[in-house]
Parts: C-alpha cells; structure tokens; sequence
C-alpha cells in the first residue's frame, strides 16, 4: 500500500512538472514561434474568395478613416480573390460602373474596363502602400513580407487569450498593432497607429469561421475612429477555398 501510495505521488509530481513546464514554454512567444504556428495552421491554403457585404455605414465617421481604407466603403457589395502568396483582386460597382481592384506582388492595379480607365503603380520601393492577405482578415506567413514583426509582451493580451503583435515597415514610422487568438491565429483586432503612438484608426474582427477546415477567417468586421466611433460594418459571406484560382484574374 505504502508503495502505491509513493508511486502515484511520483507520477502526479512529474504530471505536474511537466504542466509547470510546458505553462512556462507557452509563456515566452517568440517571433520564430509564432512564424512556425502560422506556417502550419495556414500550410493548406491555397486559394480564397468570398463576398463582402458593407452591413452599417457612418459616412461622417468614414471620413476620419484612411482614405485607402475607406475607399473600400464605397462599394454596397465587393466580390474579393486572394491566392497565396501575394495575390489580391476586389472588385465591384460605384452605380453601373465595374472596378477592379488588383495586388499582384510590388505592383497595383486600379481598372474600370467600361470606362477605359486603367492605373498601374510599382511599390517595390514603399510596400506599406500595398494590400495582402492581413487586409482582408488573413493570417498566413505573407504576414513577414516587406515587414517587422515583434511580438510584445502584453499580460492584457495573455489574459485574454491573444498574441499581441506590432508591425513595422522598412520605410516611415507608422506601426501597425494585431491581436490574434492564442489558440486558433485569427485576426482579432488591428490598430494603425502614428510614429507617437497615437491611434489613428482600428478595425475589430469577430464571428471566425474555418473554411473547408484548411484556415480560420474571421467574418465580421467593424471599423472605428479614433476617438471610438464606429464608422462602419462589412459581413463575408459565400466563402469558398482551394478552388484553383488563375493567375489571368490577378493581371
């Protein structure tokens, strides 16, 4: 009896051990750690698209917004493609009038075939300007493209169950702040915010979904001022992964 007694003592004791340790590895998050996660929980994605539905909007509050990010506003509905790993294309109508909208590597493409009109601009020099897979609520390892990555130590974050992530370009001061969830990666929140730390507008992310059980993609998103107000609500739907999009659509 005694000897059961020391045996099943030793074996909690190790159990605890063991928790103890692998509480304090899940403690310190490193950038390489992070990269890794993400590489597995997104290695399967290939492809996405989806419809976005603008629900609510706050044209006064809009204004305050970034005018690349509020732009996207403009449209009631936009159809949106993105492929791995830095092809983007949104597309949609302002009255009768089609746009397409295209990120394909350093170059950007904005085009209204109706009205023959075509832009076309290389950011191979200013990256920031362009638009990836975050910007539509993804995270996959595009993440380290053209940026910095520190992931901060932030015991709100950890308590709430998120990795809390600040982003930096090779040129100019403006950062970027995301929270992700701990445990499945999504996108939780993004902050922009100036070089003195001022915020300058967020976007909460909300309703994840795991398409086709290849990626988490969050599918409610509601944009913020800076001083709280909420300027505007878009909702994905129709979403569809790994159907083999052609590169022909992002050209």
């Amino acid at each position: 009896m005694l000897y059961r007694c020391l045996f099943i003592l030793f074996i909690a004791t190790i159990g605890f051990a063991s928790i103890l340790r692998v509480h304090c590895v899940g403690d310190v998050l490193t950038e390489a750690d992070l990269r890794l996660r993400i590489q597995q929980v997104s290695s399967e994605l290939k492809d996405i698209s989806f419809l976005g539905t603008v629900t609510y909007k706050n044209k006064k509050a809009m204004e305050k917004i970034e005018s690349n990010y509020a732009r996207l506003y403009d449209f009631q509905s936009a159809r949106v493609y993105y492929k791995e790993p830095d092809k983007l294309r949104i597309e949609g109508k302002l009255g009768m009038v089609k746009f397409e909208y295209i990120c394909n590597g350093s170059l950007k493409i904005v085009r209204a075939p109706a009205i023959r009109f075509t832009n076309r601009k290389d950011y191979s020099n200013d990256p920031a300007k362009l638009q990836d897979a975050l910007d539509i609520g993804l995270v996959t390892t595009s993440l380290w493209r053209h940026r910095r990555i520190e992931v901060l130590d932030d015991p709100e974050a950890s308590s709430n169950g998120e990795i809390k992530v600040r982003l930096r370009w090779p040129k100019g001061e403006v950062a970027h702040i995301i929270w992700l969830d701990a445990k499945d990666l999504w996108l939780k929140r993004f902050e922009k915010r100036a070089a003195d730390g001022t915020l300058i507008f967020r976007v909460n992310y909300s309703n994840p979904r795991k398409v086709g059980n290849v990626i988490w993609i969050p599918t409610t998103i509601d944009v913020y001022t800076s001083d709280g107000e909420k300027a505007g609500s878009t909702e994905y739907s129709d979403i569809k992964v790994n159907t083999g999009l052609a590169d022909s659509l992002f050209e």
